[in-house]
């Protein structure tokens, strides 16, 4: 018996360890999300995932879990997360939606899927695929400061790192 006390101890500590560190961002169901979105007026990052998307998964451990980007999305961002597979009901401008009609209804190919909000509420792009959290950190301030609405590309924005504020 006390020789399997270390083994379990050091499980719930790998166990403990491991949840915390996906722990750090506050992730909202859509409906939940989008009303924080309209009373805060920041503007949304929504992540379309499954359970078995192996690059989701590494977004969750690479991009999501690096300190700069939980800090970026935490202040500047309201986090949203859809999970393509479950029967969520969504509601955007007056329609009611199933996670799967939702993610077509933003142009979501393929997992994973970042959709950006703005903050009033408006789709304004998507983005498909793996982002590293370098390039991701990049993706936020060039959303947050609009460089979209001001006809500067994403790649202009990453050689300047500036939209002309």
């Amino acid at each position: 018996m006390k020789k399997r006390i270390p083994y379990v101890l050091a499980i719930i500590t790998v166990l403990l360890g491991t949840y915390t560190i996906y722990s750090q961002i506050k992730w909202y169901d859509f409906n939940s999300g989008f009303a924080a979105v309209k009373n805060s007026k920041k503007p949304a990052v929504i992540d379309f995932y499954a359970d078995w998307c192996i690059w989701c998964k590494t977004m969750d451990k690479e991009t999501f879990s690096n300190p700069a980007v939980e800090k970026k999305l935490s202040r500047d961002y309201i986090a949203i997360r859809i999970n393509v597979e479950k029967n969520d009901s969504i509601t955007f401008e007056n329609k009611t939606y199933s996670a799967q009609e939702f993610a077509a209804y933003c142009g979501v190919e393929g997992l994973p899927t970042l959709v950006f909000m703005d903050k009033e509420g408006k789709l304004v792009t998507r983005i498909p695929g793996y982002i590293k959290a370098d390039v991701f950190l990049s993706l936020l301030d060039y959303m947050k400061d609009e460089c979209y609405k001001k006809k500067v590309s994403f790649h202009e924005y990453m050689q300047q790192k500036d939209c002309g504020k």
